[in-house]
């Protein structure tokens, strides 16, 4: 096949594509819709507030189920007032502006020495007032609570978690292809041998 007959082939195999894709198109409202439903889901599960309050019910022994009711799992770890101060550490470092600011790892550093410091002071000089029965629980409740707040600065590090929303935002579900540019030669070529 010399080059201009596969020129035309391939125009008419994009002409052929096209009406294909023009068929489909009446499908597309739907595919929209699973896509967005498909991407809401993704947003939520990953949802800064949806962790803390995870992590909030797991403090309190508890698990939520599919249908939205709470499910005891477990002993408290730690009472309301504990709850209420836990709550507030996650909630200032666990947000939407957290994740979609651009941190570097320095700063994620930084803040993580200076918190780990503020928590583990607060969680000694509070357990009684917290109810918090058992000293090895201090552990589990501080590593808890900074390995979730290290995940959520990791997510805003290089500013990640903008250029992950910006990828599974932006879809094309057309599914129509463009025709092939074809080069228009200029009248020299006829020149050519």
């Amino acid at each position: 096949m010399n080059p201009e007959e596969f020129e035309h082939y391939k125009m008419q195999e994009a002409l052929q594509q096209g009406q294909l894709d023009h068929q489909n198109l009446a499908y597309a409202p739907q595919a929209l819709e699973q896509i967005q439903q498909s991407q809401a889901v993704l947003v939520e599960q990953t949802n800064p507030k949806r962790v803390v309050k995870d992590i909030i019910l797991r403090l309190r022994g508890l698990e939520e189920s599919p249908d939205g009711t709470l499910v005891k799992v477990a002993t408290p770890k730690i009472n309301e007032i504990g709850q209420d101060n836990i709550w507030f550490i996650l909630d200032s470092h666990i947000n939407q502006n957290v994740i979609l600011s651009h941190l570097e790892e320095e700063e994620i550093r930084k803040i993580m020495d200076g918190l780990q410091d503020d928590l583990v002071d607060d969680l000694c000089l509070n357990w009684k007032e917290y109810g918090i029965t058992k000293k090895t629980d201090l552990d589990t409740i501080n590593n808890s609570v900074l390995m979730n707040i290290f995940m959520a600065l990791k997510r805003a590090e290089g500013q990640n978690e903008k250029n992950w929303l910006g990828k599974i935002s932006v879809e094309n579900i057309t599914g129509q292809s463009r025709l092939p540019q074809i080069k228009k030669e200029g009248w020299l070529s006829k020149f050519r041998l």
